[in-house]
């Protein structure tokens, strides 16, 4: 399949179009300049549209875990206790990072390819009356599950110790609805590889009024993601050390034609895609690995079928069909292979997948 564009249905990072290709490829220019500072006012002004906030938002040049640190390190201390309802691998390792950092941690673990249960959530929350943190990830990769944050929200508001409200939305913000202002959500996290169809390189942190007042009780060592150097800096439209300027470039024009096709057409976009591929795994006799109920609008999650080897399916589906998809991780190892439909993807893309699936089982 040499010289064919691979059809890339991996969960990050996702295809680029054209045109945030050609941007990306800009000369660059001056971080403390003029151009630079216009730009980022306009991507920070878009992205709170798609977090629909009205609180402060930064741009961080990491990863989305750079982003998940930040989210820890600068509201709490080390003899805080953190609430952490994990759903997979990127939960767990939300909280791996507020135990190297001291914090009591609360680690609530729900069975793999299963979303939080609201009475479970309930039990623990009136537990554990001291929390000064609730931790949730709203879309977990790793399983393809969805968590439904709208319905934990008001649990943690009633929470008597008013604990803040944290939610991993790197692979679901930008495709999935997610009111930060309207769900009570203090801190959100994303990154530009997942829905944002932009290169990797950057995360993205809003912050609400009530985490700055936690701020300045916060004692966890910070440096880099010390989110007061960023809230001086974007009074200027910069930031405090030099930024990920190509990915700026492209993620600028992602999110111009983002926002001309309006959240709401896009979040529609992804719940179609996500029901038509469940629809189309299912006729071909494939097993999936998530309730309807709790399925990700971004991820869908493949039982692997009994005495097939998953890296063997994985590269022959790479090298005979070009198309290149993801093994489970952490407890969905050798469990599942994942399939990304987030940012830029058309049915073609998806019966593509579902033909070099049944193709690639019937000559396994």
């Amino acid at each position: 399949m040499k010289g064919k564009t691979p059809n890339l249905r991996i969960p990050g990072p996702t295809p680029l179009s054209p045109d945030v290709i050609k941007a990306s490829s800009r000369q660059m220019i001056s971080h403390r300049g003029r151009e630079y500072e216009e730009m980022q006012k306009r991507v920070t002004g878009n992205l709170l549209y798609f977090f629909q906030t009205k609180n402060d938002l930064f741009l961080l040049t990491s990863s989305g875990m750079g982003g998940l640190e930040a989210a820890v390190v600068n509201f709490f201390s080390p003899s805080d206790k953190l609430i952490f309802f994990t759903v997979g691998e990127f939960g767990n390792r939300w909280a791996e990072i507020a135990k190297r950092y001291q914090a009591k941690l609360i680690r609530v673990k729900f069975p793999a390819g299963k979303s939080c249960e609201k009475e479970e959530v309930i039990r623990v929350l009136s537990e554990n009356k001291d929390a000064a943190g609730v931790f949730i990830t709203h879309n977990e990769t790793s399983s393809g599950v969805l968590n439904d944050v709208e319905a934990i929200s008001p649990l943690v508001r009633q929470h008597p110790n008013k604990p803040l409200f944290l939610v991993d939305s790197i692979s679901s913000m930008g495709a999935v609805n997610l009111p930060v202002d309207d769900w009570g959500i203090d801190v959100a996290v994303s990154a530009s590889q997942k829905a944002w169809m932009s290169p990797p390189g950057l995360s993205f942190i809003s912050v609400s009024a009530r985490a700055w007042e936690r701020y300045g009780k916060a004692l966890m060592p910070k440096y880099y993601f010390d989110l007061n150097m960023y809230r001086d800096f974007a009074a200027k439209n910069q930031t405090p050390a030099t930024p990920a300027v190509g990915v700026l470039f492209g993620l600028d024009c992602a999110l111009e034609n983002m926002r001309k096709t309006g959240r709401e057409k896009i979040f529609k976009k992804h719940l179609q895609m996500r029901d038509y591929l469940r629809a189309e795994l299912r006729k071909i006799g494939l097993q999936l690995f998530v309730s309807d109920s709790e399925a990700s609008p971004t991820v869908t999650s493949i039982v692997i079928p009994r005495d097939i080897d998953y890296h063997r399916w994985l590269e022959f589906l790479r090298e005979k069909y070009n198309v290149i998809l993801a093994g489970g991780m952490g407890e969905t190892k050798g469990r599942i292979i994942r399939v990304a439909h987030m940012g830029m993807v058309e049915k073609e893309n998806l019966n593509e997948v579902v033909d070099a699936l049944e193709k690639s089982l019937k000559k396994m």
